[in-house]
């Protein structure tokens, strides 16, 4: 072999593997193994309003996470039935982000533990019964299987059976029972957290959404109440503020970057550029309100675009905490966009 066919081998070769590296790099994509998920807690109104319009501009899905109790409720700061089932309809993920919004610290944490209130009439208001309450919060009241309704004050109460009024100052409860009779016999009690993730969970199957995820409340978790969980959800996402590895994910305790009002979305792309591109990491965001002043930490909806445009510019896959987990924890199937 002469030294010229040599040198055209050679070239050819290198020429060959250069081939080789592009078609790879192409099927690849920009981000490899790093997945990003977006999670708008409490189900507020402005996240169909806004974000809803803005990642379907781009073709990408979301998890909202719903306090089951205020679906319906008659509050226009949180989203209805029928607006959660057009999200759900497109391929948003709909998530338990519990039955009343409240920690584990607050009320009774097991079933167990949960005490009928020791009602006694109120004078002059036939109807009516009242109780002291020991705990910080109530997080709700069940009268023989039934929930009953909070309300903002006890005049609502008054004229409304299956309601209550928890004021807080004074630590006492009034209670407007279905039947009377359940608040003589002692047969009305307050709810535990477990209650809180069981009946979630129920409420919103029974309105037709399939709930495989519960979002912890305020972000706030604990080893018992993830163990607990297991009996209800597939995966619980908290916060940290750091991402999720592969081969090392808890998926009771999924972690999430909270995002703030003031940040910036070149901010929260640095996040995706460092812990998904770089470090095939899985991202998850906490948002709550996006558009307007409703809820903690309302986020602008034009940062909103420009996050989903740098997302579908580099193909990151974009995915629901349930997708998330079957790619992610089960390595069932593969990411999309």
């Amino acid at each position: 072999m002469n030294k010229a066919y040599g040198l055209r081998v050679f070239s050819r070769a290198l020429a060959l593997l250069a081939a080789l590296t592009l078609v790879i790099a192409a099927s690849a994509g920009p981000c490899r193994a790093g997945m990003v998920t977006l999670v708008f807690d409490d189900g507020l109104s402005s996240v169909y309003q806004y974000a809803y319009p803005v990642l379907s501009q781009y073709g990408l899905v979301a998890t909202t996470a719903v306090i089951a109790d205020r679906v319906d409720s008659g509050d226009p700061d949180f989203m209805d039935e029928k607006q959660l089932k057009e999200l759900q309809t497109a391929g948003w993920e709909i998530a338990s982000h519990s039955l009343t919004h409240k920690r584990p610290i607050d009320i009774p944490k097991f079933i167990a533990e949960e005490k009928c209130l020791m009602l006694k009439p109120v004078a002059g208001h036939r109807p009516l019964y009242e109780a002291k309450y020991k705990y910080e919060e109530l997080s709700g009241l069940m009268e023989n299987g039934k929930l009953l309704r909070e309300r903002a004050s006890g005049k609502m109460v008054k004229n409304e059976p299956g309601s209550y009024y928890f004021d807080e100052l004074i630590g006492e409860v009034l209670v407007h029972p279905f039947e009377a009779s359940s608040a003589e016999k002692q047969q009305i009690v307050a709810i535990s957290y477990e209650r809180e993730m069981q009946a979630s969970k129920e409420d919103l199957e029974d309105r037709g959404f399939k709930v495989s995820t519960y979002v912890t409340p305020h972000n706030y978790w604990t080893p018992e109440m993830s163990e607990l969980s297991k009996r209800f959800y597939a995966q619980v996402a908290n916060g940290g503020d750091t991402f999720n590895r592969k081969g090392s994910t808890d998926r009771y305790w999924l972690k999430r970057f909270v995002v703030h009002t003031n940040d910036p979305a070149e901010a929260i792309i640095g996040l995706i550029k460092e812990h998904a591109m770089r470090e095939d990491g899985w991202v998850i965001f906490c948002l709550h309100g996006i558009g307007s002043d409703l809820g903690w930490e309302p986020w602008d909806a034009a940062k909103l675009g420009q996050l989903c445009d740098f997302l579908k510019k580099k193909a990151i896959p974009v995915v629901t905490i349930d997708k998330g987990v079957k790619l992610w924890v089960d390595g069932k199937g593969k990411p999309g966009v």
